[in-house]
């Protein structure tokens, strides 16, 4: 087909956490990244937050990385930072550990060559606009509506290409129909086939000409080179070999319904362009119907995914738990739009030893939240079964490598409390977001995590680390939202505004409250960037 600049891309997630495929539109910017202001959010330790944007030009469709860390891919190769990396039809984008497929259309049916006729066939397309038709006569009319009706009987896009190949046969006298869709390069994918014997498009080619002229919305018919087997000459009854006419919504095409006759133009319709042009037109308003209603089921079914997600989620983590008259805590939990990754678990052992889980699942919604109830269920079992935080996390990492997706990993703190021992031994792999708030009112930063994130080797191990603790220290651990949360200015609410504000907190639950409180005020929104996780852990004075 003739080379044409792309101003639309429709970008197919293949590889990464779950999430939907998107269009880039005709002069539309899209700024991808990690931050609220983002238009397309890929909520990844790996990705920047503000990472690059997708722009829609004259001149195409390119992919810019605004100075991520660790950059932006095309076709496996890494784009300049702040410079326009062209993207178009079957290129591959990688952005963190998301794979984008870039294509002009959602889905992927069979492909088929086209044949590349250009040279030979050229003068014999012709294009005829919708005034070029004409009008059908009168006794068409009546079989066109039984076809319309036909075709909105539809209801998926496959069924839709099957009716509209089939109300083109019988209204046309073409012998053989076929539904197809643009694919990569010189080939295109068969909806619907039919030659009114067989549904196997496998041994037929397809006038790359013809879908060329076609492309544009108007009937492009291919005129035989050989008349002398005609009843009547080609101008007298319209009559052609080939008829291609593109299916259009919202003056976008969409897919090409395509006729030829194979020798046996005789039994042609005089009006078969113009019939094919009114089966095409109500079969756009049809696949326009099917793609919204196609949507609608595919968001309520992810409203209820989701649903179930956060219900299963909010029974995992702990509600009242008892700790006796040696520990104070406070903690808030509270997931994004979305189901969370976020992990948090209490786990009382005597009166005297107390567990503490925290984590964060990479990605969100349904997948993150499983993967985060299955971790979660396995340390509580690890831990009650008398296993130290080294002997759960190795453990954990193993079962979590094993069985999770490819770029599905943890941060995980895992620590237990022993009062009697003033002791804390704890695991950090990777989690490092926690503080440590002393009795005389000062604060401490933790020591670096020396734990590998869990999931990524299954043959990692890990140590524990303890840490003194008197009455009244406590330990506040919370998720990376909280020193990330940016004001409109783009500043971050950083760490060492969390450690100067537990040091002058008075208890655990003021630490919870006043932290979630102020950064709150920080972000000039209730609703904050990213799920939202803190407690507060310690001894009584």
């Amino acid at each position: 087909m003739a080379t044409q600049t792309i101003q639309k891309l429709w970008f197919e997630p293949m590889a990464g956490p779950e999430m939907d495929g998107f269009w880039l539109e005709p002069g539309a910017v899209l700024l991808f990244g990690r931050g609220s202001q983002c238009d397309i959010k890929l909520l990844d330790a790996t990705v920047s937050r503000k990472h690059g944007q997708f722009v829609s030009m004259d001149e195409g469709c390119f992919v810019t990385d605004l100075g991520s860390t660790v950059g932006t891919f095309v076709n496996e190769e890494q784009c300049e930072p702040q410079a326009k990396t062209p993207v178009t039809t079957g290129d591959v984008v990688q952005i963190g550990p998301w794979i984008f497929r870039a294509s002009i259309r959602q889905g992927a049916p069979v492909a088929m060559q086209t044949l590349d006729d250009g040279l030979d066939m050229q003068s014999r397309v012709q294009r005829f606009t919708r005034s070029d038709v004409g009008n059908l006569a009168q006794h068409r009319l009546s079989l066109l509506i039984d076809c319309s009706a036909e075709i909105n009987k539809a209801d998926t896009l496959h069924g839709l290409g099957e009716l509209l190949v089939k109300s083109a046969i019988d209204g046309t006298g073409f012998q053989r129909a076929a539904m197809l869709v643009d694919s990569d390069g010189d080939e295109i994918d068969v909806m619907a086939f039919s030659d009114g014997q067989s549904k196997d498009a496998s041994q037929t080619t397809f006038s790359r000409s013809l879908l060329s002229a076609a492309s544009t919305g108007d009937v492009a018919c291919l005129l035989s080179g050989d008349t002398a087997g005609y009843g009547q000459s080609i101008a007298d009854l319209n009559i052609h070999s080939a008829i291609c006419c593109g299916v259009m919504v919202d003056n976008e095409l969409v897919a090409y319904l395509y006729l030829d006759a194979r020798d046996q133009e005789r039994q042609i319709q005089p009006d078969a362009a113009g019939f094919c042009q009114a089966l095409c037109q109500m079969a756009g308003l049809a696949y326009a119907n099917l793609r919204r209603l196609e949507m609608q089921i595919e968001q309520a079914r992810l409203e209820q995914d989701m649903n179930a997600a956060r219900e299963a989620q909010q029974l995992m983590v702990p509600k009242e738990v008892s700790v006796g008259h040696v520990f104070e805590w406070g903690r808030i939990f509270r997931p994004g739009r979305e189901a969370s990754g976020d992990l948090l678990d209490i786990i009382p052992l005597s009166e005297s030893r107390m567990a503490l889980i925290v984590g964060d699942v990479s990605g969100k919604g349904a997948g993150a939240a499983i993967l985060m109830s299955a971790a979660q269920s396995f340390i509580h079992a690890k831990i009650n079964a008398g296993c130290d935080p080294a002997e759960t996390v190795t453990a954990v990492n193993k079962f979590v490598a094993k069985r999770s997706a490819m770029n599905r990993f943890l941060t995980l703190w895992v620590g237990i409390f022993d009062a009697e021992a003033k002791e804390l031994t704890y695991v950090d792999a990777g989690h490092g977001h926690w503080a440590i708030r002393r009795a005389g009112g000062t604060s401490e930063a933790p020591p670096n995590p020396d734990g590998f994130l869990i999931g990524i080797d299954a043959n990692s191990e890990y140590r524990n680390a303890t840490l003194l603790v008197q009455k009244g220290d406590r330990i506040v651990l919370f998720s990376d939202g909280i020193p990330e949360q940016q004001t409109e200015g783009d500043e971050q609410f950083g760490v060492e505004r969390v450690y100067d504000l537990i040091a002058k907190s008075p208890s655990a639950e003021e630490d919870v409250k006043q932290l979630l409180e102020t950064v709150i005020q920080w972000a000039g929104s209730d609703h904050l960037d990213d799920d939202t996780t803190i407690v507060s852990f310690g001894l009584v004075e």
